[in-house]
């Protein structure tokens, strides 16, 4: 779909789509203390606000299905990306995960599990859609699965570590709206790294690699301190990458990968 006002008119319609498959979810996400936790683990009833959020992740990738045939599979995880930081923007912070009487490792496996989840995603969109035009295959005709996985696709990991960078130098409070674009601003950094460190093969695994390094330096802080986190809250000393929450690291992954790989591209590449 090369027309602008019918590739906008797809991007406004599948993000506005998307926004009302995401309403349904957030009561489930309803914490014991009535407001909504930062997770589906923090919720009043855990197993109901997780299949909630599986069918909304389901939902939101069906829809990024459509937009990225139309368009492509990039802006289709970017709509897939809004969807679920609407979610993310009515869920808790790190303070609310205090309250709650969180620790730091559960909230690292979260974020772990959801780059798992958002591989699949991004497997899934990229299969529907296809390759993005200006980045060939690896290997023409090749098998999908080399295509994800691949020497060059692992390079990302250092792209990653770049969004991991900007957490740690940009984000200084817990508030949603900085959590999400300080997230979002890395993944651009990501994927313009990306561009230079990757040769011939799709993002596909890029889109998932941030989200894996933020559980990961998640992780690490976690196995590396024994301050309770209402305390480390407190004195303010996490660091950026813990101070966001998982689906605040999916959603702006998902929104600033795919907005670092428009701005990146190459002068004379179409779509």
């Amino acid at each position: 779909m090369q027309h602008p006002v019918a590739r906008y008119a797809v991007l406004v319609v599948g993000i506005a789509a998307c926004v009302m498959l995401a309403l349904p979810v957030l009561p489930w996400l309803t914490s014991a203390r009535g407001v909504a936790g930062p997770g589906a683990s923090d919720a009043a009833h855990p197993v109901p606000a997780a299949m909630a959020m599986v069918l909304g992740a389901a939902a939101f990738t069906a829809v990024a299905c459509v937009v990225g045939r139309l368009i492509n599979a990039a802006v289709g995880l970017f709509v897939l990306g809004c969807g679920l930081a609407v979610v993310a923007g009515r869920t808790g912070t790190v303070v609310d995960a205090a309250f709650d009487g969180d620790t730091l490792m559960p909230l690292a496996c979260e974020t772990l599990a959801w780059g798992v989840a958002v591989l699949g995603m991004s497997m899934v969109v990229f299969k529907v859609s296809g390759p993005l035009i200006d980045l060939p295959a690896r290997k023409p005709g090749g098998s999908f699965v080399a295509e994800v996985f691949n020497a060059d696709a692992w390079r990302g990991i250092v792209a990653a570590a770049a969004a991991v960078a900007v957490a740690w130098l940009l984000l200084r409070n817990e508030t949603k709206g900085q959590a999400i674009g300080v997230v979002a601003v890395g993944g651009v950094a990501a994927a313009y790294l990306a561009r230079r460190v990757q040769q011939d093969t799709q993002p596909i695994l890029l889109m998932a690699l941030p989200v894996i390094a933020f559980g990961i330096a998640q992780a690490i802080v976690a196995a590396s301190s024994a301050v309770p986190l209402d305390r480390l809250v407190a004195q303010r000393a996490l660091p950026g990458w813990s101070m966001a929450m998982p689906l605040d690291v999916v959603a702006g992954t998902l929104i600033g990968v795919p907005i670092g790989l428009g701005w990146s591209k190459p002068s004379d590449g179409s779509d």
